[in-house]
């Protein structure tokens, strides 16, 4: 007999949930799902991470899952201490960053750092604690340093820095763990405030444009084709937004909080269930 599929809404589109979908970390050496990505032939990159206090042998890789669920290749990350988040740029190099070493690595699609941004065990040069980055459409690389810092940082595609705002606070501009980020169709820089429970829009210099709240410590954040925008959060929910930041449909996908977001060329959504480490797919119907 088949089990019958949970089905959720987004506004007018429906999806059947996939939970687990691929693989779960502690089938994968023992480590834990934190983050996942999708390259332009809609591989997932998924980032599993180890707590080195448990195990201070295991070390943090990316696991590449072809769009039917099946292990396409995997590589360790030997280099990073603590897998926080991970995006795929348009050129296909992976930003993966090292939260409590205090660093962006960039790598090729081999795995292989191909540039550093902040100094490693040094924080405060610029980082302290990053949680995720990202390639602008510009070619500038943003980072959401929100662990220890409030601030968002942006650096040029050979990373130099180029600009830093924010502070910590709950006004326009202000921080509590900017957490995830993304761009908007006009170019705009999506920050999750996680602990001020919004998001703000900011144009590439850092200009703050608005905010969009009704949100419980957002997670994840993606920006979809028609300029739309994806938010999880920690109730659990998922949330659309227009691209103006006005609610157009929430569902519960998931057990517990999306850690991590990303969506394919097919419109699926990939969620990276930290505690309850595995993936889960919202395959869209019709």
């Amino acid at each position: 007999m088949n089990e019958e599929k949970l089905v959720v809404a987004l506004g007018d589109d429906l999806y059947e949930v996939e939970r687990p979908w691929a693989l779960d970390g502690a089938s994968f050496k023992g480590g834990r799902i934190t983050d996942v990505a999708v390259d332009a032939d809609d591989n997932a990159h998924v980032l599993v991470r180890y707590d080195r206090y448990v195990d201070p042998a295991g070390l943090p890789a990316v696991v590449v899952v072809a769009p039917d669920g099946s292990v396409v290749r995997s590589h360790e990350l030997p280099g990073v201490t603590d897998g926080h988040g991970i995006t795929i740029g348009p050129r296909g190099q992976a930003l993966i960053a090292d939260r409590d070493r205090h660093e962006i690595q960039v790598l090729d699609g081999a795995g292989a750092v191909v540039l550093r941004l902040g100094e490693r065990n040094r924080p405060g040069r610029p980082f302290s604690h990053p949680a995720n980055a990202a390639v602008h459409p510009n070619g500038d690389i943003y980072v959401a340093d929100g662990y220890g810092n409030s601030v968002v940082h942006r650096f040029s595609a050979g990373g130099t820095l180029l600009k830093t705002w924010g502070r910590p606070g709950a006004g326009a501009g202000e921080f509590t763990t900017p957490h995830d980020l993304a761009f908007g169709k006009q170019g705009e820089v999506i920050v999750c405030d996680r602990e001020n429970n919004r998001i703000q829009f900011f144009d590439p210099d850092g200009a703050f444009i608005r905010e969009a709240t009704d949100l419980f410590h957002p997670m994840g954040i993606v920006v979809e084709p028609d300029g739309c925008i994806l938010v999880s959060d920690q109730i659990p929910r998922l949330t659309r937004l227009s691209p103006e930041g006005k609610l157009l449909g929430r569902c519960r996908p998931v057990l517990n909080a999306g850690h991590g977001l990303a969506q394919d060329r097919s419109g699926n959504i990939l969620l990276a269930e930290i505690r309850d480490n595995r993936l889960t797919r919202l395959t869209r119907k019709g």
